[in-house]
């Protein structure tokens, strides 16, 4: 079994590659909800859903967010009735994001949700919300604290960062089957993702860090910073105003002591010493994933790396 840490963007392009190695039943994936919102009285799960529908093969991946060749006239008919929305939902995304709701509406957790509507879109990947309970990713920036869209989609990161704080998390406890799959898994991958926003969160939740670092010497993280910038988002961005570098060694810093390997693109390969320094062994392979080609070849090369079998 292989347990996978993800956010929404850089991680499901990696599994991608991995379920066409491995297969989908052997793999479980620990999904980021710190930036669930309320849009238009729907609870969304964006990073859920980025990695279902990547599993589900629907996945837009022009944005790497919403379902391919959606339609937008829900969206677009709010937006005329002056109910403009902060994210834009497709018509199938937002028929996700009723069924999910009403699940939860009916008292189900969102674990339970999450589950049944997996089966419905033929996800046979154990796909797990970090948590049934509520944890909120908020910014603070020199123009005050906003939620992670507020920072990113409404405002484009136009706020020098301050600080990022985990609302909830203290309090919050790994969803059923978490520990579990992080226990049995005999490989433990910290995806691509932002490590401030997407991980950043998942190891916020105290039982979560601690199972993770009881299996450090199992547990290999990619970096989502080539050369001095992040590969997408603004990781780059919140790791500087959280004071680290932009570039691998302020990735592994970050996960120093809960990582037992840190792997590099190839031209990062004069940083292997330094990252070293951090109490991480460093490896490396060429972590751009252009097209499906060049994410099966990552796959392949991190299972190599972990001698994984």
């Amino acid at each position: 079994m292989l347990a996978v840490l993800s956010g929404g963007t850089g991680t499901p392009k990696l599994l991608q590659g991995l379920v066409r190695l491995l297969g989908r039943r052997k793999l479980s994936v620990i999904v980021n909800t710190g930036e669930d919102v309320e849009v238009s009285g729907l609870k969304v799960s964006p990073d859920i859903d980025s990695v279902m529908y990547t599993l589900a093969g629907i996945v837009n991946e022009e944005t790497w967010y919403g379902i391919r060749g959606d339609t937008f006239m829900c969206h677009e008919m709010l937006k005329r009735l002056g109910e403009p929305e902060l994210l834009r939902l497709g018509d199938r995304d937002r028929a996700v994001n009723i069924r999910r709701t009403l699940g939860l509406k009916q008292g189900k957790p969102l674990s339970e949700v999450t589950r049944e509507l997996c089966e419905r879109l033929g996800v046979r990947a154990n796909v797990l919300p970090m948590s049934d309970d509520l944890v909120q990713t908020r910014v603070d920036t020199e123009a005050g604290t906003m939620s992670f869209h507020e920072f990113w989609v409404r405002r484009r990161a136009a706020d020098a960062v301050k600080s990022v704080s985990y609302e909830g998390a203290g309090e919050a406890k790994p969803a059923p089957g978490v520990l579990e799959a992080i226990q049995t898994a005999k490989l433990i991958i910290i995806g691509p993702s932002n490590p401030v926003t997407s991980i950043g969160p998942i190891l916020a939740i105290e039982d979560i860090r601690d199972e993770i670092i009881r299996n450090r010497e199992r547990v290999l993280a990619v970096s989502p910073i080539v050369g001095g910038a992040a590969v997408s988002g603004p990781a780059g961005q919140l790791m500087k105003g959280l004071g680290y570098k932009v570039n691998p060694l302020g990735v592994a810093k970050m996960y120093r002591g809960i990582i037992g390997t840190l792997v590099l693109d190839w031209s990062d390969r004069s940083r292997a010493r330094a990252v070293e320094e951090f109490g991480v062994s460093a490896a490396f392979a060429d972590l751009l994933m252009p097209n499906i080609a060049a994410r099966v070849r990552l796959a392949r090369e991190v299972l190599g790396i972990a001698k994984f079998h």
